[in-house]
C-alpha cells in the first residue's frame, strides 16, 4: 500500500495534523506518524489496524458513508475522542474509504482542507482500482470452479495469472460458513490485516470460498485459520471451514465439492451458542472419516435410513444410557476403555449395558447389532448439534455411581 501511504503522509504535512486512512469497515490502511498527543480512538485504530464497531457506528452516526465533501466530527470527552475531520475518500460518486484528520486546537482553514480533500479523491480511486481487482479475481475464481470438466484450461491460466502464480501449481478449495442465515462477505478478508493478494477469494450462498495455492496440507490449514482470525474483528458468528484435497489447479472444482461436503458436516447451527475457544474451526475433508457420510448428497437419507427402530428407542431413553451406548461402541467394546472414560464400575456398566439390550431388542455381542448402534448413534448425535463425543463423568461422579449400583 505505498500509493496510500505518501498520500496519507502528504495529508498530514498539508494539514499539520495527525492523519490515518481506513477503509470503508474502518479497516486501518495506512497512517502518518505525528508529535502530537494521541486521543483514545487513533491508538486503537493503529493498535488494532482498525476501529471497534462501537467506534464504527458513531461516526457514521454523523452521515460520513453518504457525505459529499468534509464533515466534521466534534470532540466527544466521554470516548476520550479529540475532534476530527473526515474526508470520504469517493470514486464516481461512490465512497471507498475515508481519510482522518485530528483537528488542531486553532482548527484547519478551507484551504487546507480543500488541498487535502483532493488526496481524498485521488485515495478514492486507488482504493477503487483495488476494490475492482478483487471483483475480478472473484469473477475468475466462479469462472474456473463452474467450468466444464473439458474447459478449465483457460479460466486456470488466467487465474493462475491474476494471482501471480504458476499455472503449475496446486491449490486447495477452502469453504467458510457459518450458521444458517448469517452471510460472510469477501470485502470482509481483503485489505491489510486480510488474506494474501494470491489467495483467491469468492462469494457464494453466503458462504465464503478460498482457492489456496500451496504447496503442502499445513499452509492450506494456515490459510483457513488466518481467514477465521480476520472475520473474527467483523462478525461474532462461529465460523468454520471445510477444506478440500490439494489437487492441480485446473482440478480445483473437485477440492470444492469435498470442502462443501466438510462444512455441510460441521457448520454450526443457531442452536449451538458460544463455541468455545479450543473448538475445532478448520475440518479437512480427509480427516472426517466415517462422518463423511453426512456430507454427501444423500447425507439427508442416510440420517433418516440409520435411526432404525433401535436407534429411536434408545435415543428416547434416559441420557446415561445414550452416553454409555456410545463410548463403550467408541471404544470398540473394550471395558476397562469405557470405565475408565466414564468413571464408572464395570458393573455399573454392565447393568446399563443390559437395559439398552432390554430397550432396543439389539444383542450387543454380534457384530450387525453393534454396527446399527454405533452407526445410528453417531449420525444422531452429530445431525443434533452435540457432537460425536459424549460427556465423561468426572471420577467423583463416577465414585456415587458405582456406590449406588452396588447398594442396589
Amino acid at each position: 500500500m505505498a500509493d496510500v501511504q505518501d498520500l496519507v503522509d502528504e495529508a498530514s504535512a498539508i494539514l499539520l495534523a495527525p492523519v490515518t486512512l481506513e477503509d470503508r469497515r474502518f479497516r486501518l490502511l495506512a497512517f502518518a506518524a505525528h508529535a502530537e498527543d494521541a486521543d483514545s480512538v487513533r491508538v486503537e485504530t493503529v493498535m488494532s489496524r482498525g476501529a471497534h464497531p462501537r467506534t464504527r457506528e458513531w461516526f457514521e452516526s454523523f452521515g460520513i458513508a453518504r457525505a459529499t465533501g468534509p464533515v466534521h466530527v466534534p470532540a466527544d470527552p466521554e470516548r476520550g475522542t479529540a475532534a476530527r475531520l473526515c474526508l470520504p475518500a469517493r470514486w464516481h460518486g461512490v465512497v471507498h474509504g475515508y481519510l482522518w484528520a485530528v483537528e488542531p486546537p486553532e482548527g484547519l482553514t478551507t484551504e487546507r482542507i480543500r488541498a487535502a480533500s483532493v488526496l481524498a479523491d485521488r485515495a478514492g480511486a486507488h482504493l477503487a482500482r483495488l476494490a475492482s481487482r478483487r471483483h475480478e479475481t472473484e469473477r475468475l475464481v466462479l469462472e474456473l470452479l463452474d467450468a466444464a470438466a473439458g474447459g478449465v484450461a483457460g479460466p486456470a491460466r488466467e487465474l493462475a495469472e491474476e494471482l501471480a502464480v504458476d499455472p503449475a501449481t496446486h491449490a486447495a478449495v477452502v469453504v467458510l460458513g457459518a450458521a444458517p442465515g448469517v452471510r460472510l462477505r469477501a470485502e470482509e478478508v481483503h485489505g491489510p490485516g486480510g488474506l494474501p493478494r494470491r489467495i483467491g477469494v469468492a462469494e457464494r450462498s453466503g458462504d465464503l470460498v478460498l482457492v489456496v495455492p500451496a504447496d503442502d496440507d499445513p499452509e492450506v490449514h494456515d490459510a483457513a485459520e488466518s481467514a477465521i482470525r480476520v472475520l473474527a474483528k467483523v462478525t461474532d458468528a462461529h465460523v468454520v471451514a471445510g477444506v478440500g484435497r490439494l489437487v492441480a489447479l485446473p482440478a480445483v472444482a473437485s477440492s470444492l465439492r469435498e470442502a462443501r461436503a466438510a462444512l455441510r458436516v460441521v457448520r454450526p447451527t443457531p442452536a449451538d451458542g458460544e463455541v468455545p475457544p479450543v473448538a475445532a474451526r478448520v475440518h479437512p475433508w480427509a480427516s472426517l472419516g466415517i462422518e463423511r457420510l453426512l456430507g454427501t448428497a444423500a447425507g439427508d437419507e442416510l440420517l433418516e435410513a440409520v435411526r432404525t427402530p433401535a436407534v429411536a428407542e434408545l435415543l428416547s431413553a434416559a441420557p446415561e444410557l445414550v452416553e454409555t451406548a456410545q463410548v463403550y461402541l467408541d471404544e470398540a467394546g473394550s471395558m476397562a476403555a469405557t470405565s475408565d472414560r466414564l468413571g464408572l464400575h464395570r458393573q455399573s456398566i454392565y447393568a446399563r449395558l443390559r437395559r439398552i439390550e432390554s430397550l432396543t431388542g439389539l444383542d450387543l455381542s454380534r457384530g450387525r447389532d453393534r454396527l446399527e448402534l454405533h452407526l445410528g448413534l453417531l449420525v444422531a448425535t452429530k445431525d443434533s448439534g452435540h457432537g460425536s463425543r459424549p460427556h465423561t463423568r468426572t471420577a467423583k461422579e463416577g465414585r456415587r455411581e458405582s456406590s449406588r449400583s452396588r447398594e442396589r
